[in-house]
């Protein structure tokens, strides 16, 4: 069972936006109900059949995700056209609960491991090369289905954002996951310069393109760890440095050399000087609309969608409460936001501990991102394909298995 579990996420999640691809092809249920049908029966073996007792974080978000259906179906939130057991099948909270009940179970081994970085190393690759494609065709391998429908929000679309290959998941997967994918490749790479030059090219390119500072921020943390590193010298670090800002000269040549227009996209995405700061209004809108309705359910929430008075109340700027944190209050209450932010607090704790004793510092710094990029989108995703995949990485090194075979190759020295 461990080597199905093993290989059924090795070859899932590095090509997560691929597989969403197919998916809207082979079947109209979508890539989260296919997961779940497929991930589903083995997180459920490995619940009643495991002895060992499931990580705290994990505990914490299985106790919020339970609480996230108890609040959607007593606040009457399933679509009445929609069987519940669909419902529940297409739902990302539940999504991550199944996957990572199946991470914690499964031991991961170096080859694997290895194997796994190359995976994400070709899905980087992938990822740079469909962002500048994009701008000569902004809607190449664009998920269309993305076009339709009344309450979608398609201001994307004016302000010329490209999002590679990930709008097949959801429209924020490149801003949470690829900066993570990116951490992962410098940690795991950490002593080849030509992985390392390509990864933090790639990160920017990439994330400049999305025209989303949110991203472009996400992208610097996680590679502000080249330079904050312990274990590396004076001298290592100033070659990142250089590296690092080489990278940056070279992307804005490229772009210039591809048409793009680098000032404009500062002045307009970076500092909003066009819409005279709109995005920034709406934080502030959203955090006047939360103070007013907020103190109405401040236990338990309204559920996990947002009511008609506080779209009114936003006045257009916004179509929910633009602050992750304030929106799960608004949604989940003081009650359901505590269990989610326990167990994000348990899985960074882990993180850093990880970070420390092996010098694997991906999920720490990709966690920190997560938790910056939440400041301003709206949902906390953690079946997003970034987080399950560090998470296998702490799971690699927290079991032992590193250290296993590191002493099994000092006694073949």
């Amino acid at each position: 069972m461990n080597k199905l579990s093993k290989n059924l996420l090795l070859a899932l999640l590095p090509f997560y936006p691929f597989w969403a691809w197919i998916s809207y092809f082979v079947s109209d249920k979508g890539i989260s109900v296919l997961s779940n049908l497929i991930m589903l029966p083995l997180s459920l073996y490995y619940l009643f059949t495991a002895r060992k007792s499931l990580p705290k974080y994990l505990i914490f978000l299985i106790l919020f995700t339970c609480y996230h259906i108890y609040s959607v179906i007593s606040n009457n939130l399933v679509p009445a056209s929609m069987n519940i057991a669909f419902f529940l099948l297409d739902d990302t909270k539940i999504l991550a609960c199944t996957f990572l009940i199946v991470i914690e179970n499964t031991d991961f081994d170096g080859r694997t491991i290895n194997r796994m970085s190359k995976f994400i190393f070709i899905t980087v690759a992938i990822s740079l090369i469909v962002s500048v494609i994009q701008l000569k065709d902004p809607l190449i391998f664009f998920n269309p289905f993305l076009l339709i429908g009344e309450d979608n929000d398609l201001s994307f679309l004016d302000d010329g954002r490209h999002y590679s290959i990930y709008t097949w998941i959801n429209l924020s997967t490149v801003g949470i996951s690829f900066p993570i994918l990116c951490s992962i490749l410098i940690n795991w790479y950490d002593s080849n310069k030509k992985v390392i030059a390509f990864t933090i090219f790639s990160g920017m390119v990439v994330s400049f393109l999305s025209k989303s500072r949110y991203i472009m921020i996400s992208v610097i943390v996680v590679f502000s760890q080249l330079v904050f590193s312990n274990t590396k010298s004076l001298i290592n670090k100033i070659t990142l440095v250089l590296l690092f800002i080489g990278a940056i000269f070279f992307s804005g040549f490229i772009a210039a050399e591809l048409g793009v227009n680098i000032k404009e996209i500062i002045a307009n995405r970076i500092l909003e000087k066009e819409n005279e700061m709109g995005s920034a209004k709406s934080r502030v809108t959203s955090y006047e609309v939360f103070l007013k309705k907020f103190p109405e359910h401040p236990v338990f929430g309204v559920g996990p969608k947002t009511k008609q008075d506080v779209i009114d109340l936003l006045g257009g700027e916004a179509v929910y409460i633009h602050v992750g944190y304030l929106s799960y209050l608004y949604y989940y209450g003081i009650a359901g936001t505590l269990l989610f932010m326990l167990s994000l607090y348990y899985l960074i704790k882990k993180g850093w501990f990880i970070g420390r004793r092996f010098n694997f510092w991906a999920g720490f710094y990709g966690l920190i991102s997560f938790c910056l990029a939440n400041l301003t989108l709206v949902y906390f995703e953690m079946a997003e394909m970034g987080i399950l995949l560090v998470i296998i990485y702490l799971r690699y090194y927290d079991s032992g298995k590193y250290l296993t075979e590191l002493s099994e190759k000092e006694v073949q020295y």
